[in-house]
């Protein structure tokens, strides 16, 4: 079982020494650090994933901060998910957060709590603007067709043999669209003259 401490500096604190050393004292095995870089900020992703693939049932990634291993409640709260599925601990030194221990479940129930508090905001955010939406005649989803159009899609391309991009161009719809009303079979596009 390995202690691995992981290091980052931020765009407000660059002082890589500092989280080391206490890295250090704390008893580390191996230490990982990287440094912020305003200019390839989608490299600090990548280089984290390394250490994290490394990390074995039983091991430890020690930070100085939580905000050193996740920029957002979001990303921390998968990693403490996935920490927690694949039986990885996790110590952070200024939060006191150790989840080798039983307080340390704690911190796993609460990030939890929080990835399930941020699934369920997303859903109510997306089903109010959906409502609102609504409220003002729009309609999310496809355009409907007419039946018109649906009989000049199936003429076009059955009878004029026509190019699918072409029946497309002319009928202002999509390739799918085009390809789902020529392949729909006779009694459903009855049915769509009847609506």
């Amino acid at each position: 079982m390995k202690i691995i401490g992981y290091a980052r500096t931020t765009i407000t604190d660059n002082d890589l020494d500092a989280q080391i050393k206490v890295l250090s004292d704390y008893g580390c095995d191996q230490i990982y650090h990287e440094s912020f870089d305003i200019t390839n900020d989608e490299q600090l992703i990548s280089e984290l994933e390394p250490v994290l693939n490394g990390l074995e049932k039983g091991d430890t990634l020690v930070i100085c901060r939580l905000n050193r291993l996740g920029r957002s409640t979001r990303q921390l709260t998968e990693l403490t998910q996935k920490f927690k599925g694949t039986g990885i601990h996790l110590v952070s030194l200024d939060e006191e957060i150790d989840t080798r221990h039983p307080m340390g479940e704690i911190y796993f129930k609460l990030m939890n709590g929080l990835a399930t508090m941020e699934c369920d905001l997303i859903k109510e955010r997306t089903l109010v603007g959906l409502d609102n939406a609504r409220k003002k005649g729009k309609i999310g989803g496809r355009p409907k067709i007419d039946a018109r159009t649906v009989k000049k899609i199936r003429h076009l391309y059955h009878e004029k043999k026509e190019t699918i991009q072409s029946v497309s161009s002319k009928c202002n719809v999509s390739v799918g669209t085009c390809y789902k009303y020529i392949n729909l079979p006779e009694a459903d596009v009855a049915g769509i003259s009847q609506k």
